[in-house]
């Protein structure tokens, strides 16, 4: 009876600690999704600037080679072919990713200038996109140094602080 009290406490210990590192890993993908995304920006602005690609080639080409065929903006901008802003709109919001609301809103403001201006005036959008997904990447990375370790933390302090009141 009592080997299986100290299974139940080190079953309960190890999940509270799991929950711990779940929660913290969150803010781990929102930094890698962001520099995905920020990676993604830069090809997109270079194809725009000398290739002249059409904007379809261009958004399968980085489905392919930044984030390698993953769900992704991109790839459900191209699925709806009727209008370039609404797609795009659909996109930011449809697609299963790490991003908060805020960056959400950042992206969307790129695409309300798709399509509808010349190679310089979308370069110039892509940049302004680059610089405010730079200043959300700095959030991140401040919000993980701070938050990880809390919650990794708290997991397994929390565990402890159940497995002491039921022993």
């Amino acid at each position: 009876m009592i080997v299986f009290k100290y299974i139940n406490l080190i079953c309960i210990l190890l999940i509270c600690a799991y929950l711990g590192k779940y929660k913290s890993q969150s803010y781990e993908n929102r930094v890698f999704e962001l520099n995905r995304f920020q990676n993604a920006l830069i090809m997109f602005k270079s194809k725009i600037e000398f290739t002249y690609e059409p904007l379809k080639n261009i958004f399968e080409d980085i489905s392919k080679s930044i984030y390698e065929n993953d769900e992704n903006i991109f790839s459900n901008a191209l699925k709806d072919e009727t209008n370039i802003t609404l797609s795009w709109n659909r996109a930011v919001n449809n697609t299963q990713n790490s991003f908060n609301k805020e960056d959400r809103e950042h992206i969307k403001m790129l695409g309300k200038m798709l399509g509808k201006t010349d190679v310089k005036g979308q370069v110039n959008e892509i940049d302004l996109c680059i610089s405010l997904i730079n200043m959300q990447l700095n959030k991140a990375e401040l919000e993980k140094e701070k938050n990880c370790k809390l919650f990794k933390t708290i997991g397994i302090v929390l565990g402890l602080g159940i497995c002491i009141v039921l022993i």
